[in-house]
């Protein structure tokens, strides 16, 4: 069931897969722990799976994955080189794992959050990755130093205490721009959401929390959670 663009509008019935996919990919330093391996390991492995299950949604037919990759929060109060070892690991993977799935896919990249104030050492990988965007439809949106509640606000701000219509505050969103969230998959077991997650965007979304830590997440699971999806019947209050 894919909702519908816009506001006022009604989500569509349908058997394919989500449209819209929003991955929180948690565990990696669980994951790499339990192999004794390093926290920075764990987030290298975290972000090579981010290319791998967005080019596994994309070929089974979704056209836009989201993904987060930290909180303000995380960024901040995180031991230094383990952020260190987060926004590495992001690095790398815009300015040289990014490319073949965007090119494969003629994927549109986009950044969302406040990456710029604070990582703002990403600046050129994000270039890097948007230079190489394709024409779309398929999106990669990153949502780096990310807390729903900032983007609420920031969207409260602008409007100055306006926005009683659904289409103006959406227009005011940074996500905005994006279709409704259809699948939220977070990895790892623990079945809440963090930081506000997408909040606006997840008014109709299926939720699904795997156990699988993230690193581990493959694409037999990722078919499993689409055949949920395909499977389940939605009435939206009719």
């Amino acid at each position: 069931m894919a909702a519908a663009d816009g506001p006022g509008h009604h989500p569509v019935m349908t058997n394919g897969p989500p449209r819209h996919l929003a991955l929180i990919p948690d565990g990696n330093r669980r994951w790499a722990r339990a192999r004794r391996m390093t926290v920075e390991e764990g987030h290298e492995a975290g972000i090579a799976n981010i290319g791998r299950i967005a080019n596994a949604a994309f070929a089974a037919g979704t056209e836009i994955v989201s993904f987060w990759w930290g909180s303000p929060a995380n960024l901040v109060e995180r031991p230094p080189s383990e952020v260190q070892g987060i926004v590495g690991s992001l690095e790398r993977f815009l300015q040289r794992g990014a490319d073949g799935l965007l090119e494969r896919h003629g994927a549109r990249f986009e950044a969302v959050g406040r990456w710029r104030e604070i990582t703002p050492s990403l600046g050129p990988s994000v270039a890097h990755a948007a230079s190489v965007s394709g024409a779309g439809p398929h999106r990669l949106v990153l949502l780096m130093a990310y807390d729903g509640r900032d983007e609420l606000r920031a969207a409260a701000d602008m409007l100055r205490g306006g926005g009683s219509d659904e289409g103006e505050f959406e227009r005011a969103l940074w996500t905005g721009h994006l279709p409704p969230v259809d699948l939220l998959i977070r990895t790892g077991g623990e079945p809440h959401l963090s930081a506000a997650f997408l909040l606006w965007r997840l008014a109709n979304a299926q939720l699904s929390f795997p156990d699988a830590l993230w690193p581990a997440f493959d694409a037999d699971m990722l078919a499993a959670a689409y055949a949920r999806y395909a499977a389940t019947e939605r009435r939206f209050g009719r």
